[in-house]
């Protein structure tokens, strides 16, 4: 067994891609899973392949920000893409107040939590921000989907998720009564 000096191992360390924030799950590091849907209509409230094949990792393995112009050389103007990722809050998150941000996605947005649609929204500059402690699992794994699709005029190049995802734990403040002077 080779032990090396701690000196040594410093730049390794140190050179982490982030850092690591309590109240913060930053899915932007997770796997995620990217398919497009060819066959899908934009009506369509869930994945053509169905919701079991998309959690089991239908499409192709990517780490976002990704866009569909990086990834689907062959898709054109109009289409459906599901992004999906898998993940489980810290146990110590148990009941406090969940809340998901999204950054850079677009054009269109459909958001699912658990399979079941939670907002929608069109891209904008900045980031969609929802509480979702009412559908989120504490004690067991979440899947987050979001439908992505264009209509005649979008850009398809921009259909994707340019920004981040990341869900944020807002510890319970309580009221002690005191008035701040």
């Amino acid at each position: 067994m080779v032990i090396l000096p701690a000196v040594l191992l410093l730049p390794i360390l140190s050179s982490c891609s982030h850092k690591f924030e309590p109240d913060i799950l930053n899915l932007d590091f997770y796997q995620w899973n990217l398919w497009y849907d060819s066959s899908a209509e934009s009506s369509m409230k869930e994945p053509s392949c169905g919701w079991e094949d998309l959690h089991r990792g239908m499409g192709k393995l990517v780490r976002i920000p990704a866009l569909a112009k990086d990834h689907f050389r062959e898709k054109q103007e109009q289409g459906v893409l599901w992004y999906h990722s898998k993940f489980t809050l810290p146990e110590n998150w148990e009941e406090r107040k969940i809340e998901l941000h999204i950054t850079g996605a677009g054009p269109a947005v459909e958001l699912f939590l658990n399979e079941e649609k939670i907002a929608e929204f069109r891209s904008m500059p900045e980031p969609f921000i929802m509480d979702v402690s009412e559908v989120i699992f504490y004690t067991r794994d979440n899947h987050l989907a979001l439908k992505i699709s264009t209509s005649p005029g979008d850009d398809w190049e921009e259909e994707g998720i340019a920004g981040g995802v990341v869900i944020k734990s807002i510890p319970e403040v309580h009221d002690t009564g005191e008035k701040v002077k």
